[in-house]
């Protein structure tokens, strides 16, 4: 579902905001990879502050708790460890970016993260007209249970994993965005909700009875002629390639193919036969069911 691992952070604090003292109380870091969480890291974590009975009794976490916690100067290296290089999404992604790098800072260190995906922009765009986009609001419209009291990271971040899984499904169930590359979530997160729709039908996979709107292009002398070839997408499905063509609208170079039920496809030329990172091995998206032969060279 997601092309690219990507890490739901949350933290729980003792204030609002860290240019007014506020402190990370909790950290929950989940990994996404595929369509499911894979791994986590969470943590209490001790900054050697007092906190309020109101953030006691909003989040449940005590003094007490704290004081018996790590320390930031271990926790916070961890998790930036854990974050990596990949891409980092939270509920108001904001806030809880503000909060990791002043914690950072602190220690001297340097997040690697490949951008932010917020889950609340995404939801106003991709939901748009519910009453409240609250993590608590939210995943009660959309039927999503948490599994542990909320405002308490590890659940937070649980509930904003699965909403983003969510919003994967709508992309691919409206869009037929099979794959979801984290950098599309990050434009979509800079437009307006009503330009949404506009923006990915114009990146949409769907299949066609014929390939409508394209016109197609013949190779000429010495360019390889791909007809009658199968490929296997890195994912399992084979599929038999047909030509090559030119979309009318805008002249993008895209190949024409057929899946095994027979429904026709196309898709950018460059996007067909480019090579993908697969837990760190360069990965053809389409691999020709020929020996000694690679597509796109």
């Amino acid at each position: 579902m997601f092309e690219k691992p990507i890490v739901m952070l949350d933290f729980e604090t003792s204030g609002m905001s860290p240019e007014q003292g506020g402190r990370v109380t909790e950290v929950a870091a989940l990994r996404i990879v595929g369509n499911q969480i894979v791994d986590r890291y969470v943590s209490l974590v001790n900054c050697h502050i007092r906190i309020s009975p109101f953030i006691t009794e909003l989040t449940g976490i005590t003094q007490a708790m704290l004081n018996k916690a790590p320390p930031a100067s271990e926790v916070i290296p961890e998790l930036v460890e854990f974050i990596g290089n990949d891409t980092l999404a939270a509920h108001n992604a904001s806030f809880d970016e503000k909060f990791l790098q002043a914690e950072s800072d602190r220690l001297g260190l340097w997040p690697s993260y490949d951008g932010v995906v917020c889950s609340v922009k995404l939801s106003r765009r991709m939901f748009p007209g519910l009453s409240s986009y609250s993590l608590g609001r939210l995943a009660s419209s959309l039927g999503i249970r948490f599994h542990g009291a909320a405002h308490r990271a590890e659940a937070d971040a649980e509930v904003s994993a699965h909403l983003l899984l969510r919003i994967a499904e709508k992309l691919r169930k409206d869009y037929d965005i099979l794959q979801v590359d984290p950098r599309l979530l990050q434009e979509i997160n800079k437009l307006t909700a009503a330009k949404v729709p506009a923006y990915l039908k114009k990146l949409t996979t769907k299949p066609v009875s014929s390939p409508a709107g394209i016109e197609i292009r013949h190779p000429s002398s010495g360019t390889k002629n791909h007809q009658s070839q199968r490929y296997r997408h890195y994912k399992g499905g084979i599929y038999e390639f047909i030509c090559e063509a030119i979309h009318e609208a805008d002249l993008t170079p895209v190949v024409v193919y057929r899946a095994q039920n027979g429904s026709v496809w196309t898709r950018n030329r460059e996007v067909f036969f480019e090579k993908i990172d697969l837990n760190g091995v360069m990965t053809p998206r389409f691999t020709l069911l020929e020996e000694g032969n690679e597509p796109g060279k």
